[in-house]
């Protein structure tokens, strides 16, 4: 068995205090580095989502647009109202166009809405784009 003298001990725990020390700052450097990179992805991901939620109500509207119209007796305006409440519903109307295609054996309904009128903060990113989706349904 070793024996260790009072005063070895006391020169190890000044060494181990020495050392966590010399570390106090690095925790706070590290969550200044780390921090940034996870708000952007955290912030990305939502305005994604937002992106996606858009698309899929515009696809949505577009169906419904073109299902007001194939039923007997639909008329494009009744198909373009249908589309622009769809898109209301969910509060993205607002810049929203619903664009009607009637032939004789088919009805395309396209529903348009900026992607800047989607976007929660990085408008400067989406200016130009627009979300299109289209329905194209075949009558009876």
């Amino acid at each position: 068995m070793k024996v260790v003298s009072m005063r070895s001990k006391r020169k190890i725990c000044l060494q181990q205090l020495r050392r966590d020390h010399d570390r106090r700052g690095s925790t706070t450097v590290e969550f200044a580095v780390v921090v940034p990179v996870i708000f952007l992805l955290f912030l990305g991901s939502l305005e994604l989502t937002a992106l996606n939620f858009a698309r899929q109500t515009a696809g949505n509207a577009s169906y419904e647009a073109a299902r007001k119209l194939i039923i007997p007796g639909g008329t494009v305006a009744q198909a373009q109202a249908e589309g622009l409440r769809q898109m209301n519903i969910v509060g993205l109307g607002n810049g929203a166009s619903v664009t009607i295609v009637n032939t004789q054996e088919s009805v395309t309904a396209t529903v348009s809405v900026p992607a800047s009128n989607v976007s929660w903060g990085l408008v400067r990113f989406c200016s130009g784009h627009v979300i299109r989706q289209s329905c194209a349904l075949t009558k009876e």
